[in-house]
């Protein structure tokens, strides 16, 4: 049971760092949260068995550094919105040529 909670863990905070590095780095709490608690999980098996704890630490380290990287980019990332007015004179311009176009053509029955 603790090798299972350690793999499944380690697993969720690999994908938990590999996910705060990508543009979808909102998405990295849910398999850190998954890695947290196999962690929890195996440290306190770990703890009632008198073994190593080492891998378990890994786990820790990496989903902290996930979690750290994903506020980062949270807080220091600016949404930003481009020239709007350009945009709506391109659409205004295009309408006006449909029209344009619709009234130029020629029915014939």
């Amino acid at each position: 049971m603790k090798k299972t909670l350690i793999i499944l863990g380690l697993i969720s905070a690999i994908l938990s760092a590999v996910l705060s590095v990508l543009p979808v780095f909102k998405l990295a709490i849910f398999p850190g949260i998954l890695a947290l608690l196999c962690g929890i999980g195996a440290l306190i098996l770990a703890k009632k068995q008198v073994s190593s704890t080492q891998t378990i630490q890994l786990i820790f380290l990496i989903v902290i550094l996930s979690f750290s990287l994903s506020l980062y980019k949270t807080i220091f990332t600016k949404v930003e919105v481009g020239n709007t007015e350009d945009l709506e004179q391109r659409e205004v311009e295009k309408v006006e040529e449909a029209k344009e176009e619709l009234l130029n053509i020629e029915i014939t029955e």
